[in-house]
Parts: structure tokens; C-alpha cells; sequence
């Protein structure tokens, strides 16, 4: 009776063991399927955006390269950028311009003499790209290469520098994504090789729709939801994400950069009136002053955060 027992005991252990194989072997399929199926769903998502992006932009070339000279703000945005691009990129090197657009700044660091690759989602800026390229002798300086941030064709360590300026990661609302794109370009650059982040902050969005409120009111009904103050991508819009402030060096942190600068690109001028800064920068008297100020601030923790872009510089160790 005992060996019976001990007999069927074995046999129940067994059995046991392989619905426990069989439960695990299930579980692993289970997830392996689940993982898949989200992987998936963030592929199609990011297709979509890319595709309201390209939407966005469509006809819009020309006005891109003129934005950064449209307006005085935009004009501070320009000048506050390349003043920190200046101190902190390498004497010379070859340079990604990741999300380039028609690339102002790609044809500002071929001047200089950098070797640049103008890197774009959009056919239409690359086309605009090359013809500034041809126009100003860069051809065996710059190459152009169509493609998303998220995935870089490029081998580890491939770039002495970094550039992702404007609105780029503002554009990829996934958060899972904006991660890897911050990730992809720590991956391409050189070890000791600096990059330079931009996005749209969250805190001068507010306070930008009450600076339009009288030409735009249905602005604050998108941007004081809820929803919006929640997840930074206002209502009705997938291809606009607003970072809160010390995000964006937390995602580059966590991409094992160290960070070396935080600044706020329009600085003290954002949201004060046009035609004020229009007067200020065509004054030989005030200009010098008021340029030296807001360089001077730019980078105080209570200015960055109400500035329209945020800029991070960072270096890889």
C-alpha cells in the first residue's frame, strides 16, 4: 500500500511538474504575444504621427527656413542657440543635424567649417536643404539623409557632436519614443562628443494663451484641460508634446549623458510685446545692452522654464 502511494505520488509530482512547464511555457507565450501585440500598437501610433507630421509641414519649407528670422522673438530664439552652440561644440568635427528641417543651422556650421549631416523626416525640407547646400558650396560638406530620430542609421560613436534643435522631440508625443530618440542619439555620439536637445515647455504655453487670448481663444480652451496639463499634448493635436521643466535633462540623464547647460531660448524677451523688441533691436544704443542681458539669463532656473523652447547641452561621458 505504501509503494502504491509512493508509485502515485511520483506520478502526481510529475505531472505537476510538466502543468507548471506547460503554465510557464504559456506565460512566456502569453507575454512574448502581449509584448508584440504593444510593440505593434506603438509602431502604427508612430506612423500615424509621422504621417500628421508630414501633414503639418506639408507646403511649409520655405516658411521653416525663414521662422528662425520671421519675427524679434524668433530672432532671439536664433541668436541665444547659436551663442551656446558656439561655446560648446568642438572646434571642428562632423555633426548630426537630427530633425534638421531645411537646415538653418546645418548651413550655419558648414560656414564654420563643420562636416554636417542634415538629417530629416520630411523629403520637402531635404529638398529645400539641398538646394541652400548647392547654394552656398557645401556639397562635399553636407550630406543629406531622409529618416526618423527614433531609429538612426548609424554605427555607435559615429558623430563628434549632436544637434536636435526646435521642435523635434516636441513632435514625438509617445513617450516610450522620446525616450529612444533621446537614446539613439547618445548611442551615435563620441564619447566626450557634446549634444545639444530642444523642446517646446509647457510653462510658456500658458502663459502664451493668454498672450493670444484676444486672437485666439479657442487656444486656452485646448490648453487649460485637464487632460492637457496632464499629458502635455494639447487637445485635438498628436504631433505637439510640451515638456515640463527639468524633463528633458531627465530623459537625457537617462540616456547616460551628463548634462552641462540648461537654457531657455527666447530667455527674458518671451511673450513681451513685438513691436517693444523690434525697437530695442533696432536701437545701436540699446541692443549691445539688452543682447548681453538676455545672454546673461538665459540660463537662471526661473527664465528657462518660460522660455518657448527649451535647450539642454549635454555631454557623453
Amino acid at each position: 500500500m505504501a509503494d502504491d502511494f509512493h508509485v502515485m505520488n511520483k506520478a502526481l509530482k510529475v505531472k505537476a511538474e510538466q502543468a507548471a512547464s506547460h503554465l510557464q511555457l504559456s506565460t512566456r507565450r502569453t507575454r512574448l504575444c502581449w509584448t508584440v501585440a504593444v510593440q505593434n500598437l506603438l509602431l502604427e501610433k508612430r506612423r500615424m504621427d509621422f504621417e500628421q507630421i508630414r501633414q503639418r509641414y506639408a507646403g511649409k519649407a520655405i516658411q521653416e527656413w525663414e521662422r528662425l528670422c520671421s519675427t524679434p522673438i524668433r530672432r532671439i530664439e536664433y541668436m541665444i542657440t547659436s551663442h551656446f552652440l558656439n561655446r560648446y561644440l568642438p572646434k571642428s568635427g562632423l555633426i548630426l543635424d537630427a530633425g534638421s528641417g531645411p537646415g538653418r543651422y546645418t548651413i550655419d556650421l558648414g560656414r564654420k567649417g563643420y562636416r554636417v549631416v542634415m538629417f530629416d523626416l520630411l523629403h520637402e525640407m531635404l529638398q529645400l536643404g539641398q538646394q541652400k547646400v548647392a547654394e552656398n558650396n557645401m556639397q562635399e560638406k553636407v550630406m543629406l539623409v531622409e529618416g526618423n530620430i527614433v531609429t538612426l542609421p548609424y554605427q555607435d560613436n559615429s558623430f563628434d557632436a549632436v544637434i536636435c534643435l526646435g521642435a523635434p522631440l516636441s513632435h514625438i508625443t509617445d513617450s516610450q519614443a522620446r525616450s529612444r530618440a533621446v537614446a539613439e542619439i547618445a548611442r551615435v555620439v563620441k564619447h566626450g562628443g557634446q549634444v545639444f536637445l530642444t523642446g517646446l515647455a509647457r510653462l510658456a504655453c500658458y502663459r502664451g494663451t493668454v498672450y493670444w487670448l484676444k486672437q485666439n481663444p479657442e487656444f486656452f480652451e485646448q490648453i487649460m484641460t485637464a487632460e492637457y496639463r496632464d499629458c502635455g499634448i494639447m487637445d485635438g493635436s498628436q504631433v505637439w508634446y510640451n515638456f515640463v521643466t527639468g524633463e528633458l535633462e531627465g530623459l537625457a540623464q537617462g540616456a547616460g549623458l551628463q548634462v552641462i547647460d540648461r537654457v531657455g531660448c527666447e530667455g527674458l524677451a518671451n511673450h513681451l510685446p513685438a513691436e517693444n523688441l523690434e525697437q530695442i533691436e533696432a536701437d545701436e544704443r540699446y541692443w549691445p545692452v539688452w543682447k548681453e542681458i538676455l545672454l546673461e539669463t538665459c540660463n537662471e532656473p526661473s527664465i528657462i522654464g518660460i522660455s518657448n523652447h527649451l535647450l539642454v547641452v549635454a555631454c557623453k561621458p
